[in-house]
């Protein structure tokens, strides 16, 4: 009994005198203070929605489950308000409401976005069948 107490007690003396004295978080070669690991995917925070306001739903392919996701990737949404409708105030409101969304679709999508969606959509259209011709 005397024996394994010795060598218990003689163990933890030698494993803290060869033990690293001061070790802190940062000094070993697998663990850093400051991670170096930076996300690069765009997806990687949650994206704010810009809603473009239409006054009918016409030419949207809104039902389109494929045209709904590209637009939603594309950073924007659709929102169909009519006249006499809840929330709508005027034509001009509108038209301004407007110019700012397509604004910042422009800087997220780049100056060509508009060509973009439009081809995609016919993909999105052929794939599902909602496109003759």
């Amino acid at each position: 009994m005397r024996l394994i107490v010795l060598i218990v007690l003689v163990g933890i003396i030698s494993s803290n005198l060869f033990a690293q004295e001061k070790l802190e978080f940062g000094d070993t070669p697998t663990t850093t203070s400051k991670p170096k690991y930076k996300p690069r995917d765009k997806d990687h925070r949650q994206r704010d929605i810009i809603h473009w306001v239409k006054p009918t739903a016409k030419g949207l392919y809104m039902g389109n489950k494929c045209v709904d996701e590209l637009t939603y990737s594309m950073g924007f949404v659709y929102l169909i308000q009519v006249k006499g409708q809840t929330g709508y105030k005027s034509e001009t409101n509108r038209l301004l409401h407007n110019l700012g969304a397509k604004i910042r679709i422009l800087f997220r999508n780049g100056p060509f976005w508009k060509f973009k969606l439009k081809k995609k959509t016919k993909e999105c259209r052929r794939e599902t069948g909602d496109y003759i011709g």
